[in-house]
This record gives structure tokens, C-alpha cells and sequence, in this order.
């Protein structure tokens, strides 16, 4: 083809046309540029296509880590909600003073040792921040998600650390003190009835409520994240 383009401009100059060669070599140089602007635009729509399958690829990823993330916290905000009811149970014995429930007041002041350990096998978003990948996801909106739901997980990590260490230093010493792990019974009612042992049910009340409302937060964001994320991958379908 250059070689038939070149026997014509050799053709238009030998008859003395110069101003048909000119415009004959207007004409190639549209065509060149043409092809060129013309590639340009397939790479880039090459490269648009391949970035929106990283993306779409990530999406499902990180859909697929927030539906666990999701069944793990609904599972612990269930087990929060038993220990929180059985905690206001001994609470209200305690402050009854009513020593004729040693019983049923047991299995709840074991309980005390009891806390949640919510911990994720991994990261997806910690993992695109800290390859640089984000970058494939354009959606802002689902990247402040992402960074709250983190906030969110950061916060009640700190809440399980502080509630362990209580558990340890305090809850733990005055359970062992006073029941019989073996039989599961009472057996110094006199530690059990006092208001030092009746604060271990109030901090775990407390503890267990804000991580509780963190957790539900954190379920709120989930649950929009993977709504946008949806729509998104409808979109890349189309």
C-alpha cells in the first residue's frame, strides 16, 4: 500500500501536478493520522475493557468477604443479645438479694467469662490499599464504605481487648472465687450478693452493648455496600 502511495506522488510530480500532489499529500497525511487516532482509540477501549474486569473482578471479592463478615457478626450480635439478657438476669438477683435462686443465678455469673473474638481471615480492601489496587475501584462512595466498615472493626477490636483484659483482671478472679466450676453451683454466695460483683455484670452490660452497636453500624454499611456493588456489576454485564 505505501509503495502504490509513493508510485502515485512520483507519478503527480514527473506530469508537473503539484497541486493535486498536494492535496494528494494532505489527503495521506489525514489517512495516516487517521489510523493512528484510530488505533489509539482500540488501545484505549483494550485498556478501559481490561480495567473494568479487574474491577468487576474485585467486586465480587470483596461482595464475598462482606456476606461472611456479615453471617459472623449476626452470629455474634446474637450471642451478645443471650449474654447481655442473662447479665441484666443476675443483675436483677443480685440486687433482689435473692439467695433462694443460687441455681438459676450460676450458669449466668459463669457467663462472666464469656466474650466475643469477631476476627476476619483477611482483608480484601487492606489488601487493594496496600498493593495499590484500589485504584481499579472508581466508585468513591463504596471506598468511604469500605473504610468505615475498617473504622468500625478497628473500634470493637478495642472494645474485645478492653472486655478480655476485665475478664482476666477482674471477672475472672471473683467467678473462680466463688463457684465450682465442676458442679457448676454457688459456693460463696456471701462474693456473689455485693455490689463489686454485681459492677462485673454492669461493665459486661456495657461493653457488650457497645460492641453491639458497632457491630449493628457495621451490618448497616455491609448491607449498602453490597447494594452499590450489585448495581455496579450490573452495569459491567451490560
Amino acid at each position: 500500500m505505501l509503495i502504490q502511495f509513493k508510485k502515485i506522488r512520483n507519478a503527480l510530480l514527473r506530469e508537473g501536478k503539484f497541486g493535486k500532489y498536494c492535496l494528494y499529500a494532505i489527503g495521506e497525511i489525514f489517512l495516516v493520522v487517521a489510523g493512528i487516532l484510530i488505533a489509539l482509540q482500540v488501545n484505549n477501549y483494550d485498556l478501559a475493557q481490561q480495567k473494568k474486569a479487574i474491577e468487576h473482578h474485585y467486586f465480587l471479592t470483596i461482595k464475598q468477604q462482606l456476606s461472611a463478615d456479615k453471617e459472623k457478626l449476626l452470629a455474634e450480635i446474637s450471642g451478645m443479645n443471650e449474654r447481655i439478657d442473662d447479665y441484666l438476669a443476675g443483675m436483677k438477683l443480685i440486687n433482689e438479694n435473692d439467695q433462694e435462686s443460687l441455681e438459676p443465678l450460676a450458669p449466668k455469673v459463669i457467663r462472666l467469662l464469656e466474650y466475643g473474638d469477631f476476627r476476619r481471615q483477611s482483608s480484601v480492601f487492606q489488601t487493594l490499599i496496600y498493593s495499590g489496587e484500589i485504584k481499579y475501584i472508581k466508585n468513591k462512595e463504596i471506598i468511604e464504605n469500605l473504610q468505615e466498615i475498617e473504622r468500625t472493626y478497628e473500634i470493637t477490636e478495642r472494645l474485645e481487648n478492653t472486655q478480655a483484659n476485665l475478664v482476666m483482671i477482674h471477672a475472672a478472679p471473683a467467678v473462680n472465687s466463688s463457684v465450682d466450676f465442676e458442679s457448676g453451683k454457688i459456693i460463696a454466695p456471701e462474693k456473689v450478693f455485693t455490689t463489686i460483683f454485681k459492677n462485673n455484670f454492669s461493665i459486661a452490660i456495657r461493653l457488650a452493648q457497645e460492641k453491639k452497636k458497632e457491630f449493628e453500624h457495621a451490618l448497616s454499611v455491609i448491607d449498602s455496600t453490597i447494594k452499590m456493588i450489585d448495581s455496579q456489576i450490573i452495569i459491567h454485564s451490560e
